[in-house]
């Protein structure tokens, strides 16, 4: 059983990694599977508009629940799950996330790290979204002093990122001491 976790801001190529590794894993023979929290948020509000902030707390508070769930159930049928949309910028936002899935198994988890311009450029090429504000998330991330997992530099053509990382879960880069964790 092995949990990937791909974080990354907005743009930054979590939705084309994670579909590449997926391929990957399939390729090779394994049982794998890509969850994706934003398909669980649209599941109960496909606009993103909510009337009120309690509502949209509570729409992606059931989104978390039914997302952590899937990944537990998934890991449990002998799965290697790949896992986008989550935001793990801190060990205790990691520490919280696993606790909710009550299973242990290896957890792998890569930042992806991609300047600011190039994730504008990306944004751009595919549409803006107005619930989208790239500045804010780089400034969080610009923040943060110790990450766990691996850094990952995704600035290559998506299928050479997407060995790139396969190679470093093989090589088991990015393998999260759940142990260590408090």
């Amino acid at each position: 059983m092995k949990l990937i976790i791909i974080d990354g801001g907005p743009a930054s190529g979590k939705n084309t990694l994670g579909v590449l590794l997926l391929e990957m894993f399939n390729k090779f023979g394994a049982k794998a599977v890509l969850l994706d929290l934003d398909t669980y948020v649209e599941e109960l509000n496909p606009k993103w508009i909510w009337e009120n902030e309690q509502q949209k707390n509570m729409d992606q508070l059931k989104a978390r629940e039914n997302f952590a769930k899937d990944i537990k159930k998934y890991l449990q049928d002998d799965f290697t799950v790949i896992v986008i949309g989550e935001r793990f910028l801190t060990i205790s936002d990691l520490s919280v996330f696993l606790r909710k899935l009550e299973i242990v198994c290896q957890v792998f988890l890569y930042h992806l790290a991609i300047p600011l311009s190039l994730r504008k450029q990306r944004l751009h090429d595919r549409g803006p979204h107005s619930l989208i504000d790239l500045e804010k998330d780089q400034k969080d991330r610009d923040g943060v002093k110790v990450w766990p997992g691996h850094i990952y530099g995704n600035i290559n053509l998506p299928k050479e990122d997407a060995e790139n990382l396969f190679k470093l879960i093989q090589n088991e880069k990015g393998l999260i001491d759940i142990n260590k964790m408090s």
